[in-house]
């Protein structure tokens, strides 16, 4: 591969000052993004030419944003006709560099940490060059010194902007922005915005699932944390939503005929042991077709991390208006890959909470993470459960815009105390609500078919 110097400073003074740089990160990183499209789509988000050092690594770089965006498979083949075309194949090594950065699997592990590499480094960059100047131009200053230090600080600024980032706004873009959702919600016969559930009395007091809003919902094993997600998912799809549904404990298959048997109202048993009678089939083959115009996109990838949930995420998102999130569920994400294992499992998970905060605000969309409870709730008298239940981490609730808490007696006998809910009605209980009042909701659960369906109540506010 053919060396190749960086010319973006002309003013250095000294000519034989190494810039800082590291060839390895960035080989690593454009390693890292040819092997997965996961790693593609986030540096192609995080990073820029100017973050390579070597022109033959920004000219590969540029060459993978610009497949990208044409929809072009990003591969050593592809490329190498790509930058052929562009007369840049022999100035970047040739197809054997492109094989070479194909084989290195193991920058997979630490891509990330890599990626922050080169982001200081080629600040470091910007500042010496932007030192450089300032020097220059301060020999050669005319006699008003003001010039010099607006330009001077024009030329810093340029640098730090980048570093820290502009969030930012004015107050009159923010109170436009409000104005504008205001009149959206008025001409809304319902009063909500967002997504819908399709429980009239769950809407009308979370106003809809709002974008950049972080829901939990939590509910002890057994309770139907994931029928209520798919309950969640067929609605908000049925309303006009995009769903993009993860889970990490079902498999895609598991996931289908849980959503055939809501929807067609036929007991699970039956359709996972394929007793199917033959008056069942037209009704079964009509939910079928009515399921596939929805768009829900499942993946069922285990031991996936926040990290790759929002890049697939935006992927599976992109161009579409009102897209929400679900994720079955929080315990099970693992840390991020390459990164040193914390030194308690709630420390990992609150981490993972704080990701998925960012994510919900990073995509404009809510987000729904369904969450474990611990045991302890089922050994506390009245059983009902609490915010503070919430497993293996407190951050889980301070991260939460929405809690939603599901309480339900596994038995006849249970129902049966005064202080559990009747049998097979769910309590939704609203633990926690930013935006709106707290309250419970109570929703007939169907077993057999694993449907939620909500129970009207008289002077319901």
């Amino acid at each position: 591969m053919p060396d190749a110097t960086y010319d973006d400073y002309p003013s250095m003074p000294r000519a034989d000052v190494t810039m800082p740089q590291d060839r390895a990160a960035e080989k690593s990183v454009l390693s890292a993004m040819l092997l997965s499209q996961d790693v593609l789509q986030e540096c192609l988000v995080d990073l820029d030419e100017q973050d390579f050092y070597l022109y033959s690594h920004r000219a590969i770089f540029h060459a993978m944003n610009e497949m990208f965006d044409r929809a072009q498979p990003v591969d050593p083949i592809s490329m190498a006709d790509y930058l052929k075309s562009a007369g840049q194949l022999d100035k970047v090594g040739g197809m054997a560099y492109l094989l070479e950065l194909n084989e290195d699997s193991l920058s997979l592990a630490s891509w990330r940490h890599h990626t922050e590499i080169l982001h200081r480094d080629s600040t470091l960059r910007a500042i010496i060059a932007a030192s450089a100047r300032i020097t220059a131009l301060a020999f050669d200053a005319p006699e008003d010194t003001k010039e010099v230090v607006d330009t001077a600080e024009n030329l810093l600024l340029g640098v730090t902007s980048r570093e820290i980032g502009d969030s930012y706004s004015d107050l009159s873009e923010v109170m436009g922005n409000l104005y504008n959702e205001l009149g959206e919600a008025c001409l809304n016969p319902d009063g909500t915005l967002g997504v819908l559930t399709g429980y009239p009395g769950i809407d009308r007091r979370l106003q809809g699932l709002r974008a950049g809003q972080m829901i939990v919902i939590g509910a002890r094993p057994g309770v139907g944390k994931t029928s209520f997600a798919l309950n969640l998912a067929t609605n908000a799809a049925a309303n006009g939503a995009s769903v993009a549904f993860f889970s990490l404990e079902m498999s895609k298959v598991e996931i289908a005929q849980r959503l055939l048997s809501a929807y067609a109202k036929i007991p699970l048993s039956d359709i996972r042991g394929a007793r199917i009678k033959d008056n069942q089939w037209p009704t079964i083959l009509e939910a079928t077709r009515d399921l596939s115009r929805l768009d829900i996109m499942i993946d069922d990838t285990p031991g996936t991390t926040v990290t790759e949930i929002r890049a697939k995420a935006r992927r599976m998102l992109k161009g579409k208006e009102n897209g929400i999130v679900l994720v079955d569920y929080l315990q099970l994400l693992s840390p991020p890959s390459g990164r040193q294992r914390a030194d308690s499992r709630a420390t990992e998970v609150s981490e993972m909470s704080r990701g998925i905060k960012i994510m919900a605000k990073d995509l404009e969309c809510p987000v729904v993470a369904l969450s474990q409870l611990n045991r302890q709730v089922t050994d506390r008298k009245g059983q009902r459960p609490q915010l503070s239940d919430l497993r293996e981490s407190g951050s889980i609730e301070q991260d939460a815009d929405i809690v939603i808490l599901l309480d339900r007696s596994m038995t006849e006998e249970e129902a049966e105390r005064p202080d559990r809910p009747d049998f097979n009605v769910t309590e939704f209980i609203i633990a926690k609500n930013r935006s709106g009042p707290l309250d419970i909701v109570p929703l007939m659960f169907l077993p057999g078919s694993t449907k939620f369906v909500e129970v009207d109540r008289h002077h319901e506010g």
